[in-house]
This record gives structure tokens, C-alpha cells and sequence, in this order.
């Protein structure tokens, strides 16, 4: 037996938020530089959009966990509108573009191979451990700012009178 697809209005949704989400993230971080040309900036910008999403998405369902939602609008909202806001694949390219210098310009006007091949063996490493660590602390601060995003919107719901505690 053959479980069900999603119903038309809930496709509908997603990809509606989804192009919703994306142009929002494209329009925040269009205004800052790239990070490929200015490495802080860029993860800076990549960085508050992502803990902006992890917020909204954390008290979306915080809001969602006491009052149940159409489920059209909990997909357009939670995977379609946040779930493309906060993209893990242009942090992935920005950890990419800075963790090995010479790449970025290769990647952003398709300069061909070798363009990174005169690069300092100890700033590749520099870079690299660079990029690593502002991954694992967009990991620590986007938990954070998805938990603080849970408690605002009501999470946990509390208890019923004489139930367990």
C-alpha cells in the first residue's frame, strides 16, 4: 500500500516560501560583500542571516507546538519561507571561498585551474582552520538563537493541571 503525496496546496506553499525565502536571503546579504572579497563581512552577513532564520524557525514552532497550524502554511512557512532563508549551501561555498586563498577568484570569474596554486601552505591551513571555526560557531550560535527562538514562542507548553510534571 502506497502512502499519499503531499496535498497541492501544501507543494504549493513550499515552493512559494522557498522563493520567497531565498529572495529575502539574497537581498540581506546582497547588501554586504562578498565573501570571497571581504571574508568578514561576507560570514558576518551569512552568520546574522542564519541566526535570524534559526530564531524565526525556533519560535515558528514554538508557536506551532501550542496551537496546531494548517499544514499548508506550516510547510510554506517552516520549510518553504526559513528553510530557504537559512541556506547551509552558501555558508558551505563561503567556508569554501575562504578556506583556500586563491580559489575564490578561480570560482567567481571562472579563472580555470592553477588560479590558487601559488598559495602559502601555512595560510591554507591558517584559512582552512579559520573557516572550520566560524562553521562550528555558526553550528553552537544557530542552536542557541533556534532554542531562545522555542522559548519565545511558548516552548514547552506548560503542563495541564494534575498531569505529569
Amino acid at each position: 500500500m502506497s502512502r499519499p503525496g503531499p496535498a497541492p496546496a501544501v507543494v504549493l506553499a513550499v515552493a512559494g516560501g522557498g522563493m520567497a525565502g531565498t529572495l529575502a536571503r539574497w537581498l540581506l546579504v546582497e547588501v554586504a560583500p562578498s565573501p570571497a572579497h571581504a571574508p568578514l563581512a561576507g560570514w558576518l552577513a551569512l552568520l546574522g542571516v542564519n541566526l535570524a532564520g534559526s530564531f524565526l524557525l525556533g519560535l515558528f514552532n514554538g508557536l506551532a507546538a501550542r496551537r496546531p497550524w494548517p499544514r499548508w502554511l506550516a510547510a510554506g512557512l517552516g520549510v518553504g519561507v526559513l528553510g530557504s532563508f537559512t541556506s547551509l549551501s552558501a555558508v558551505l561555498l563561503a567556508a569554501a571561498l575562504v578556506a583556500v586563498p586563491g580559489v575564490a577568484p578561480a570560482v567567481m570569474s571562472a579563472a580555470g585551474p592553477g588560479a590558487g596554486a601559488g598559495a602559502d601552505p601555512a595560510t591554507v591551513v591558517a584559512s582552512a582552520g579559520a573557516a572550520l571555526g566560524a562553521l562550528a560557531l555558526g553550528a553552537v550560535l544557530g542552536t542557541a538563537a533556534g532554542w531562545a527562538g522555542l522559548r519565545a514562542g511558548g516552548w514547552p507548553r506548560p503542563e495541564r493541571a494534575g498531569g505529569p510534571r
